[in-house]
C-alpha cells in the first residue's frame, strides 16, 4: 500500500457539498469540490464522528402547516356561505343605494377570497406532506475534528457508504495509534 494509492473514497450527491469528493489515502483525507481543494493530514485528526439524525424542526413545521391547512379547509365553505347570506340580505329599508352598493361589492370580495381558501389548504398540506417526507429521510453527516475545528459532511437518507468511509478513516486513525 503505497501513500498515492487511495484506500476509500466517497462522493457527496446531496446536500450542500454535493457534486464534492472525499479520497482517504494512507496518510491523508482530501476533499475535493469544483473549486477548492482540502488535504488534511491524518495526524492532525483527532476524531470521527458519523451520526443518522432527523430535523425536529421540519417534523413540527409540517404538523404547524397542516393544522393550518385543516383550519383552512374547515372554514372555507362556511365563510362563503356567510358572506352570501350577508350580501344577500343588503338593501334593507333607511338606507342609501351607494352603502348598499359597496358593501355588496366588499361581502362579494370576501366572499371570493373564500372561495381560495380549499386551494391554499391544499397547497399546505402538500408543504406539510413534503416537509414530513424529509424529516422522515433524515441526514447522514461525517463530522471530522481537529484540535480547534470541525469539517461536517452530509447527505440525505441514511448512507451506508457514508458510514463505511467513515469506518475506513477510522480504522486509519486506529492504525496510527498503534
Amino acid at each position: 500500500m503505497t501513500a498515492d494509492a487511495p484506500l476509500a473514497e466517497f462522493e457527496i450527491r446531496s446536500g450542500s457539498r454535493r457534486g464534492s469528493r472525499l479520497t482517504l489515502y494512507a496518510n491523508r483525507l482530501v476533499h475535493q469540490a469544483a473549486s477548492a481543494l482540502e488535504t488534511v493530514p491524518l495526524a492532525q485528526l483527532a476524531a470521527v464522528r458519523v451520526a443518522f439524525e432527523r430535523d425536529a424542526r421540519k417534523l413540527g413545521w409540517a404538523i404547524a402547516l397542516l393544522l393550518v391547512a385543516l383550519v383552512c379547509a374547515a372554514v372555507a365553505a362556511p365563510l362563503q356561505h356567510w358572506f352570501g347570506a350577508l350580501g344577500a340580505r343588503l338593501g334593507a329599508a333607511g338606507r342609501s343605494e351607494s352603502l348598499d352598493a359597496l358593501m355588496a361589492s366588499i361581502l362579494a370580495g370576501l366572499q371570493a377570497t373564500a372561495g381560495f381558501l380549499p386551494a391554499l389548504a391544499a397547497l399546505l398540506a402538500a408543504g406539510a406532506a413534503a416537509l414530513g417526507a424529509l424529516f422522515a429521510l433524515g441526514t447522514t453527516s461525517l463530522t471530522l475534528s481537529f484540535a480547534a475545528v470541525e469539517r461536517s459532511f452530509e447527505v440525505r437518507g441514511r448512507s451506508r457508504f457514508l458510514l463505511e468511509f467513515a469506518e475506513t478513516v477510522s480504522e486509519q486513525l486506529a492504525a496510527r495509534v498503534r
